[in-house]
């Protein structure tokens, strides 16, 4: 039966009680009490009530009525009027100072479930704090760590104080260290002095090696920002000796608003090995978290020869979820300042690309500089058709680019999505195609526009151009027969035109395995080309229709030996050919190569067909051991006479072809050699011999490249090399040239030196140039070149020639 401590005080009437007694109601299954001493011994489930509406449970108390002390052991459960909780093991209640004491460890939840885990913390009711001098770790309701040597809580304000050593873990596993803090708990607002925040979260590296900081003189923090005063940031990792980092942000402010999800700097100084190298007043970016924003980008600066010393200022605004567009500001010191734009939205039905730029040209004209605006405009349409019931796919795309001027993408540099400044021609297209098991569809129809000077007519029209493909037949007793029809309307130079309507019929029998390993199948195919044409000396003027055909007979022998380590494969093939009738003069052809000689129609010309009696006689060899690789194939063509209409560039005009040949050996993953050549008939000299090499080692790659050409193939002979070496703790050396053998001159260099870590990259970029293109003049500068990781790249004007 439970006692209370008001029926206690009615038995001891006679005694004389002190007032303060009345303070406390205290309730406990076993009461002991001690007259003399005034000692009251309260045991198993106690319960103190106080005239303020705090309790505290324990399992056992003891009550000096003399002092006002209540000393409590065991499961200790506190809770006071603002409905903070306590839980200790130990503790005192000082009646007459209202002051609750725990003595050990001790959890305090607070109103706004803050939890605390110290010892020896004073609750006082009186003054209404919660005081420790003792370490002690804070969790909120996000599961933030906060590590405190001391703190002072105010349960009227609901505030923290602390000071010393001070340490916030959050539950993105960021640091921040602080010497003094005050805590909102009610805001939950964070107030903190000569702040280091160790920002681990890894949305905000780039590279394993990170170490994002920001260290401050004063950090407010809250649910929606952050704000840094008098603030140092970099992502770099740590340098020996405590040495300033690669690069820095130094700003007056610095505000992270979570909502926004975007970080603001005020008067911004970025510096690199603490040297200033650039100051904006206003700066802004999205935050890690933020994958598509509206906002400036990082600025650009670079100095050319042509134009100058030039910063790039872009700006991104997203539009919406399936749109943006991109404009980008080129300001130049001594010319007028170009505005290019990128457009980009996605329907439902298709996708759209704009780009387009526009500039009022030079300001300092010459005899090679001409005034004049000069603009461009570049879109692309593409539309993809879902057919979910059937596996047909169904595409359309419309592309359009126009210039002002021919060398204005050259000038200018201009580079995106759809714009290409190294591109020598524009194209204005629409294509249609639709292809399903057996059947293909294609209609284009083009107008070309050349950007080279040298020619007199600068456009070129294909209106239109329509392909099928269809496979008629396939089975085992047949083969497969495929026809291909192409009609193509082509206009150029003016007043040439040509109306070509081509129909391929192309069969393929099946495979005849005989007993001695041989293996033969049959090839035929019938071309049928109708055409008119005007002012076209190859072609007659009149409407012609004409009909070609051939067959041929494939037979090859596949050998195979195999070893414990090794396998050979050896295939010997012999390739008959017979196409009857005259072909028309083919001007120009691609060079022969081993896989072309087995083929049926050997010319990249769909108008014209090779005519006459041939054999092709080559082999194919593979040997693989131990991860090394060797392939090797060789060909040549033998005619039954002369055929003078077949160009030259191909060696089929003569009754041998040139023997040619194609060789690659893969030594492991890290070393390859590739070998093309054609021997001339006579097998005593080269016309053509291209080598490559490609070695990658850990940290070299070299590629190596030689090409010659002699005769009928042609009339150049070069050497290329591409090296780069790679110290992951020194830097990136890479050196590009070709050399042009026939002239005995370097066509161009590219040298560069390159520091990188895990947060910047540093060099001298040397490029040289030789070619003279009307007024666009070599470039041959030496520019220090800063990439600072992740925000872009910061270029020095470089020093021309």
């Amino acid at each position: 039966m439970r006692s209370s401590f008001l029926i206690i005080l009615f038995i001891l009437l006679l005694k004389p009680f002190p007032a303060f007694g009345e303070n406390v109601l205290i309730q406990a299954k076993n009461i002991t009490l001690n007259k003399n001493s005034e000692i009251s011994i309260f045991e198993n489930e106690v319960l103190i009530k106080t005239k303020d509406g705090d309790s505290i449970k324990s399992e056992f108390a003891e009550y000096d009525r003399k002092n006002g002390i209540i000393k409590l052991k065991n499961n200790i459960i506190a809770n006071d009027i603002q409905n903070n909780q306590i839980k200790a093991e130990k503790a005192e209640y000082n009646e007459k100072n209202k002051i609750f004491t725990t003595i050990g460890e001790t959890k305090i939840t607070t109103t706004e479930k803050y939890v605390i885990n110290g010892k020896d913390i004073i609750l006082s009711n009186f003054d209404n704090f919660i005081k420790s001098d003792n370490k002690t770790v804070i969790t909120d309701q996000d599961n933030n760590r906060i590590f405190l040597d001391n703190f002072d809580y105010s349960k009227i304000k609901n505030i923290f104080k602390s000071t010393g050593n001070i340490k916030i873990i959050d539950n993105k596993n960021n640091t921040y260290e602080f010497s003094q803090i005050y805590i909102d708990t009610k805001s939950k607002e964070i107030l903190g002095t000569d702040s280091k925040a160790f920002l681990n979260d890894e949305s905000f590296k780039i590279n394993e090696k990170n170490k994002p900081r920001i260290f401050s003189n004063t950090v407010s923090i809250n649910e929606n920002k952050k704000s840094f005063d008098k603030s140092i940031f970099t992502i770099c990792d740590y340098r020996e000796n405590d040495k300033c980092p690669p690069w820095t942000i130094q700003a007056s402010k610095m505000l992270h608003d979570n909502k926004k999800k975007t970080i603001y700097y005020d008067n911004a100084v970025i510096k690199v090995y603490d040297i200033p190298i650039l100051y904006i007043p206003k700066l802004s970016h999205p935050d890690p978290t933020v994958k598509r924003r509206s906002g400036f980008l990082t600025p650009s600066f670079s100095d050319t020869k042509n134009l100058g010393s030039n910063i790039s200022v872009p700006y991104f605004w997203a539009i919406n979820h399936d749109k943006n567009f991109t404009l980008t500001n080129n300001f130049y010191a001594s010319e007028n300042p170009l505005f290019l734009g990128e457009y980009h939205q996605d329907f439902k039905i298709l996708n759209l690309l704009a780009d387009f730029g526009y500039t009022e040209g030079y300001k300092n004209i010459s005899a090679t500089k001409k005034r004049g605006d000069k603009s461009h405009f570049f879109t692309k349409i593409v539309k993809k058709f879902d057919n979910n019931n059937s596996n047909s796919e169904n595409s359309f795309d419309l592309s359009i680019q126009h210039v002002s001027n021919d060398k204005y993408l050259k000038l200018y540099k201009i580079k995106s999505n759809l714009v290409d400044y190294n591109t020598n021609n524009l194209e204005n297209s629409l294509n249609f195609t639709h292809e399903d098991d057996n059947l293909f569809l294609g209609f284009n129809t083009s107008v070309y526009e050349t950007l080279n000077e040298n020619y007199n007519d600068k456009y070129e029209y294909i209106l239109p151009e329509v392909t099928l493909e269809k496979n008629l037949i396939s089975n085992q007793s047949f083969g497969s027969l495929d026809l291909q029809s192409n009609y193509k309307f082509h206009n150029y130079d003016t007043n040439k035109s040509s109306n070509f309507f081509v129909n391929n019929l192309n069969w393929q029998f099946k495979e005849f395995n005989f007993s001695s390993g041989v293996i033969g199948k049959f090839l035929g195919t019938i071309k049928n080309i109708n055409y008119e044409t005007k002012n076209i000396d190859l072609y007659k003027q009149d409407t012609t229709n004409e009909l070609f055909g051939a067959i041929g007979y494939l037979t090859e022998i596949n050998l195979k030996k195999t070893q414990i380590d090794s396998e050979h494969l050896l295939k010997p093939k012999i390739f008959l050919r017979y196409a009857p009738g005259s072909m028309r003069q083919e001007t120009s052809s691609s060079r022969l190569n081993p896989l072309i000689a087995f083929n049926i129609d050997r010319l990249d010309n769909n108008n014209n067909f090779e005519t006459g009696l041939t054999s092709s006689l080559g082999l194919d060899y593979k040997y693989k051991k131990n991860g090394k690789d060797f392939d090797f194939s060789v060909a040549q063509i033998v005619n039954d006479k002369e055929n003078k209409k077949m160009a030259s560039e191909s060696s089929l005009d003569e009754k041998l072809s040139d023997m040619v040949g194609s060789a690659n050996y893969k030594i492991n993953d890290n070393f390859n050699l590739n070998y093309n050549f054609a021997l001339d008939q006579n097998y005593n000299e080269f016309n053509y011999n291209e080598i490559g090499t490609a070695i990658n080692l850990n940290s070299v790659n070299l590629n190596l490249s030689y090409l010659k050409e002699n005769q009928h193939i042609g009339n150049q002979e070069y050497f290329k090399t591409k090296l780069q070496f790679e110290n992951k703790d020194r830097g990136v050396f890479s050196l590009e040239t070709k050399r042009n053998l026939v002239t005995n001159s370097a066509e161009f260099y590219n040298l560069s030196y390159e520091y990188l870590n895990d947060c910047l990259r540093a060099g001298i970029v040397y490029r040289r140039e030789f070619y003279n293109d009307s007024e666009i003049e070599p470039e041959n500068s030496l520019m220090f070149k800063v990439t600072i990781t992740p925000f872009g790249n910061i270029n020095s004007p470089s020093f021309n020639q």
